[in-house]
């Protein structure tokens, strides 16, 4: 991804941050940062931000910067997102939601119609296929997450401002969870994707003795086949899939298991 730089003036760079359908958990851990994150907007004119001030969109509005959250699941969600692509020089997806299709996408995995009359009884609701952000849009940049982590957004803010590629560290999830010494769930015998997941959240899951589900993403270049050769002495595949399938990375991870199993073939 290369930023595409705001000009020789010294114009405060234009900025909005929206939200499709989600729980608004990565916005708040922006707020959360608290005075860092206001410093940050004060070199910013903010035009779009609901969470602090709810105004009508303008909408010839041009933007250097849009951050995304949320998951594009109705019509009005694709409108908007469109709509702030053709606006925006650089777009930035935030979250698992808008990354890998979050939460919402486990009923892609079963019986789409029994799983909206659970919910919605006999009322008609439309029921798409969730799909990630950057199956409408081109993608820019993703910070990922679910939520984020606030201070990997600050930084990775800060580099945008002036003028920097962003790059995050291509380093799994493991690796946070052994330098904290915290233990070894996939040793201990549970399904662990901390191999194959991109490390950023400091292993939180598993500073609470939960295994890590794969909210971040697939780590570049993760052994998805080793992983899965070591789960499936224990466990069937469906059990596998149920895991990677709760925060929406069970796609990336077939997509790439297909990959190392076609090279290993030649």
């Amino acid at each position: 991804m290369v930023v595409k730089k705001i000009g020789a003036s010294r114009r405060k760079p234009k900025i909005a941050i929206i939200g499709l359908t989600s729980c608004e958990g990565c916005q708040f851990a922006m707020l959360d940062k608290g005075k860092r994150f206001l410093d940050w907007l004060a070199k910013c004119d903010v035009g779009e931000f609901r969470l602090v001030e709810d105004l009508p969109m303008k909408e010839k509005e041009q933007y250097d910067f849009c951050f995304v959250e949320g998951n594009p699941v109705t019509a009005e969600n694709i409108k908007l997102l469109m709509d702030m692509r053709a606006r925006c020089k650089t777009l930035v997806v935030i979250g698992n939601c808008a990354a890998l299709g979050g939460v919402w996408e486990l009923k892609n995995y079963g019986n789409k119609q029994k799983t909206i009359k659970e919910v919605y009884k006999k009322m008609k609701v439309a029921n798409p296929d969730i799909k990630e952000v950057d199956n409408f849009v081109k993608v820019d940049l993703t910070i990922p997450g679910c939520p984020i982590d606030g201070d990997e957004f600050m930084e990775i803010a800060n580099q945008l401002l002036k003028g920097r590629t962003p790059k995050i560290p291509q380093t799994p999830v493991c690796l946070e969870c052994q330098k904290r010494g915290y233990e070894c769930l996939l040793q201990k015998g549970e399904i662990c994707l901390g191999p194959i997941t991109l490390a950023g959240c400091n292993a939180v899951c598993l500073k609470s003795k939960q295994a890590c589900w794969g909210c971040r993403g697939l780590l570049q270049g993760g052994q998805v086949q080793n992983l899965m050769k070591h789960l499936t002495k224990k466990f069937t595949k469906d059990q596998i899939y149920r895991v990677m399938e709760v925060f929406g990375a069970r796609d990336s991870i077939m997509k790439e298991l297909e990959i190392e199993e076609k090279k290993n073939k030649k």
